[in-house]
């Protein structure tokens, strides 16, 4: 499949191996921050790979890590009105709040839909113009975009009946949390590259200027 087997060269694993290998000078402890990469990571066991001076260390890299008890506890409470017809991504039905989670509001017979895009909440609620459709808008800054489009959307559709939920994270703030905590280990961070191409790399010198990470 193309850029998939592009990228998989044993030959030059082999070799950016040994180079790290080779600059290693004292123990470090990287995180890396985006899900996406300790996916990646335990995939294709990397983390094995590596010599042992480093670590990789498991970040806050999803939403459903992040999102608080709060949000979840106010997604809960509007799912379970009857004029509401409520969509999330999948992972979010299970994360518990204080008084239950959005699948046991389903099981009881609210109307939780999972879609796989925030526009696929504007087309229901363009069906369903005599119920209120709310979007539970979570992530970093990559969701940011297309949740806005959505809104966009909606309103260019003349639709009164379509809102979203906004628990938004941002990941500078994140790092600056585990940075301050007093049993930190961290040396380095691996950022999220795609973050990185909504936000920019500035926000994060100031980090490393102040951490020396």
């Amino acid at each position: 499949m193309k850029y998939l087997e592009e990228f998989a060269d044993p030959e030059l694993a082999h070799k950016l191996l040994a180079e790290i290998a080779d600059t290693v000078t004292k123990p470090w402890a990287i995180m890396e921050v985006c899900g996406g990469q300790t996916h990646s990571i335990i995939r294709h066991g990397i983390d094995q790979l590596l010599p042992g001076e480093v670590e990789l260390i498991h970040g806050p890299g999803c939403p459903v890590c992040v999102t608080p008890v709060e949000s979840i506890d106010r997604a809960v409470q509007i799912a379970r009105r009857p004029d509401v017809i409520f969509c999330s991504f999948g992972d979010m039905l299970r994360v518990p709040g204080s008084h239950g989670d959005l699948f046991s509001v389903r099981a009881a017979g609210g109307d939780v839909r999972v879609v796989y895009s925030p526009l696929d909440a504007v087309d229901i609620a363009n069906e369903n113009p005599d119920k209120e459709v709310v979007f539970f808008a979570v992530g970093f800054e990559t969701t940011a975009p297309a949740n806005a489009m959505a809104v966009h959307q909606a309103h260019g559709r003349g639709l009164t009946n379509f809102s979203v939920l906004v628990s938004h994270v941002l990941v500078p703030p994140a790092i600056e949390a585990i940075m301050t905590s007093p049993d930190v280990r961290v040396n380095a961070f691996l950022a999220a590259g795609h973050v990185c191409s909504v936000m920019g790399t500035r926000q994060y010198e100031p980090i490393a200027a102040m951490y020396n990470v």
